[in-house]
């Protein structure tokens, strides 16, 4: 019998922070400036007992439910609870020297990364398929353009309709789609319909368990076309660079048409146009290698869209600040001069590691070995 179900144990190895948010912001009263270069996450429970021994457990529970703007570190400092008192209590401890904050630290927002019930963060496997999927979409579109071009022209076409984020183009992009990977044509459905999607035979497992030591506290950047950058009170916890994140693939063959060198072709072809059409504008960052792949979060616009494999860089230029205003993006991130900057947009997505800036979500394709 011919076997139909290929394993695939797969390695990347980070060459940046890599962002997967759990969609939890950590909140001021959550985290402690431990030094200038360190932050720790208490355990709240173990700190509620160690504040009960003080008898202060009222007036935690009034600062916690308060309207109270300080900090916890300053709480903590007013109440005569010492730093050496609170280190036991602490569950990790992140760095944080890299970030650049303007005096207020209170309007700093910090994201927590995905973690399991143990609390250890790890890359879901959703978030892995996501990425993958884009990338074959991508690499389809560049190897066959004429397949897609009716689905083109009716994006050109509406593209200056006005919708919310969530329903702004989105017929438009389900029929890119449809024409990529909905064809398995099952009796007594529509073409469109999500059972005819090819992909469901593309099984991504979650990630194996990282540690929290592989942790580290990255501020947002934005690096301007003319080499400004800009920091933003926006920090992430983000997995650091050089760690190895290990998950599976099973390919259905009965369902999906991709092989290993489909999924690694696409990921050199999708590299090298996302390198042409966006990032060689932006001097001094260095392209993708031909295993490159960008996951995450906070990875931009360009690298989450198929826009420019279905557009190329110049009709790209035209249509990009169109589909910003689209979905009202705000004028003060002037997308209306992306034209003149001749791309769109007109940042690219980084942040600092150890002094060196790195473009957000970089990972390399270390290994694909069949299991």
């Amino acid at each position: 019998m011919r076997r139909h179900l290929n394993c695939y144990q797969v390695i990347l190895r980070t060459l940046s922070p890599v962002f997967v948010g759990s969609g939890r912001e950590i909140g001021k009263k959550e985290y402690l400036f431990l030094s200038a270069e360190k932050v720790g996450i208490p355990d709240i429970q173990r700190l509620y007992s160690l504040i009960g021994k003080h008898g202060k457990e009222e007036a935690f529970e009034e600062y916690l439910l308060g309207k109270q703007n300080s900090d916890l570190t300053e709480w903590l400092k007013r109440q005569e609870i010492g730093m050496e008192e609170v280190t036991p209590c602490l569950k990790y401890v992140l760095d944080y020297m890299d970030v650049r904050l303007e005096g207020d630290t209170k309007r700093m927002h910090v994201m927590e990364c995905m973690k399991d019930p143990y609390g250890n963060p790890y890359i879901p496997g959703s978030s892995i398929k996501g990425m993958l999927r884009t990338i074959l979409l991508g690499a389809d579109i560049l190897n066959a353009p004429e397949k897609y071009q009716t689905q083109k022209q009716n994006l050109t076409r509406n593209a200056e309709q006005r919708a919310s984020r969530t329903r702004y183009l989105k017929r438009e992009i389900a029929g890119i789609e449809e024409a990529a990977y909905r064809t398995l044509a099952r009796e007594r459905t529509k073409p469109q319909d999500a059972v005819n999607d090819v992909l469901q035979g593309l099984i991504v497992s979650d990630s194996e368990p990282l540690s929290t030591d592989s942790l580290v506290l990255c501020q947002k950047i934005d690096k301007h076309i003319e080499g400004m950058e800009r920091s933003l009170p926006l920090l992430r916890e983000c997995v650091k660079p050089d760690t190895k994140i290990r998950f599976t693939i099973t390919i259905d063959s009965r369902l999906c048409p991709y092989t290993e060198q489909d999924i690694l072709n696409a990921v050199a072809v999708s590299g090298g146009s996302y390198y042409e059409n966006f990032l060689s504008a932006f001097g001094g960052m260095e392209g993708p290698g031909e295993k490159d792949v960008l996951l995450g979060g906070g990875c931009g616009f360009a690298a989450k869209t198929i826009i420019y494999p279905l557009y190329g860089r110049g009709e790209s230029v035209e249509l990009i600040p169109k589909i910003f205003d689209g979905t009202n993006v705000p004028r003060v991130h002037k997308h209306f001069l992306d034209r003149q900057y001749g791309v769109s947009p007109h940042t690219v997505k980084c942040t600092r590691y150890h002094g060196k800036l790195y473009q957000m979500g970089l990972c390399r394709v270390e290994e694909m070995k069949r299991m």
